[in-house]
């Protein structure tokens, strides 16, 4: 069912890929923001789990908004609603965390169906960004942003 409502080939423009746990780590690969560590094992969230996710990254961008980008809160107004979402479950010390890597939905223009393929840019400044989600917690636990070049 969940492969009905979010295909791994064919996302949108701002939709959502949820990726088998083996590509966790091409997930976590990004080049100009920290990602948490990778797990010891994977699993395939929800999409109440997702929803859950996203409904904590608000709070979550409050919170950063306090960081050196003063534009940050600018641009992530809308996160994640118009955003290319890409989620891995991960499984690390025996819990269940969520990795979400998220990039303008404008990616597709320029590299149409590149929504389908773990999305890494170097730099690109805020509007790329990658959250983790401790299930269990129910709270964000790492949230980073690209940097600017």
């Amino acid at each position: 069912m969940l492969a009905l409502l979010f295909p791994q080939t064919a996302p949108p423009s701002g939709g959502i890929v949820i990726f088998e746990p083996d590509r966790a780590r091409e997930l976590l690969s990004q080049c100009s923001r920290s990602v948490p560590k990778p797990g010891e094992g994977g699993w395939t969230p929800t999409v109440a789990d997702i929803a859950r996710l996203e409904a904590k990254l608000p709070g979550a961008f409050q919170v950063a908004a306090l960081s050196p980008y003063a534009y940050k809160e600018l641009v992530l107004q809308s996160a994640p609603k118009g955003w290319i979402r890409q989620y891995v479950g991960i499984v690390r010390g025996g819990k269940r965390f969520i990795y979400g890597n998220f990039a303008p939905a404008s990616v597709e223009q320029y590299e149409p169906g590149r929504g389908r393929h773990p999305i890494m840019v170097c730099d690109g400044g805020p509007g790329f960004f990658g959250a983790e989600y401790d299930v269990e917690m129910d709270a964000i636990s790492h949230l980073a942003f690209n940097g600017m070049a």
